[in-house]
């Protein structure tokens, strides 16, 4: 298994108006959720603002501790590991966020953003090396040449979700995580861009951890569906079964507003 949440907890360590990212104190609350992910597959974490998907996303990324559980990488526990032993794991999981985050640095061009990925994590390689693997993840994200001499404010908000799905899969990730990834954009442009992640799936896929507040777009590039409300995992299981029986009123109301 990939990575296992099992049993995890994540409480305020000390009362306080906003914690990480700015989220309220609610978000970061979590009750004893149980989830796991496959090697190359992927799941639709479900639920609003105040679910804790964030919470969640930050305590495997490291960033906040858990109070309870433990949370497994290829079955090691990572609250158990030292710093230096996490780097790997830090190459091999990447996030991208919503647009709205500016995850790719304003004042760098998209050659730089990429060279900044591959000086970290390849750095014995030469110019010619790089160059090979920035072609080939523009080219997977459906960017063209003209793009890399650009600015984030120099592209539209497609291009630069598309820009910052290249970046992260530079680092030649096993796990992608998808924070709000579609946050913002109009329909035609979340269609656009949830093709595009089922087409790099297909040719060199990357598990993936895929957290919205829509069912819909979940499901459309999920294996399994989670659902998190206010901290808890009301449902998790195939996503065609949890879709079509769901046992959960949420989770009904979910697939009522998504249809």
């Amino acid at each position: 298994m990939l990575l296992t949440l099992d049993q995890v907890v994540i409480l305020p360590e000390v009362p306080r108006r906003s914690g990480a990212f700015g989220i309220s104190e609610e978000g970061l609350l979590i009750d004893e959720v149980t989830l796991f992910l496959e090697e190359r597959g992927s799941l639709g974490l479900v639920g609003d603002e105040r679910s804790g998907k964030l919470s969640l996303v930050l305590a495997i990324l490291g960033l906040i501790p858990i109070s309870g559980g433990s949370i497994l990488w290829h079955g090691k526990d990572c609250g158990k590991t030292s710093e230096r032993q996490r780097r790997p794991m830090r190459q091999r999981i990447q996030t991208v966020f919503a647009e709205s985050w500016g995850q790719l640095p304003p004042d760098r061009t998209i050659r730089r953003s990429f060279e900044e990925v591959l000086g970290l994590w390849f750095a014995r390689e030469n110019r010619t090396e790089w160059e090979t693997r920035i072609e080939a993840a523009m080219v997977a994200c459906g960017l063209t040449e003209a793009l890399r001499d650009l600015r984030p404010r120099e592209l539209d908000a497609v291009e630069r979700q598309q820009a910052a799905l290249a970046r992260a899969l530079l680092a030649e990730p096993d796990l992608i995580i998808c924070h709000e990834w579609l946050s913002g954009l109009d329909g035609v442009s979340q269609a656009e861009l949830l093709n595009l992640l089922n087409r790099i799936r297909e040719d060199r896929p990357p598990a993936l951890l895929f957290c919205c507040d829509d069912l819909a777009a979940a499901h459309q590039v999920s294996d399994t569906l989670g659902i998190l409300h206010r901290g808890r995992l009301l449902e998790f299981g195939a996503a065609e079964s949890l879709v079509t029986r769901p046992e959960h009123d949420y989770t009904r109301r979910l697939i009522s507003c998504a249809g």
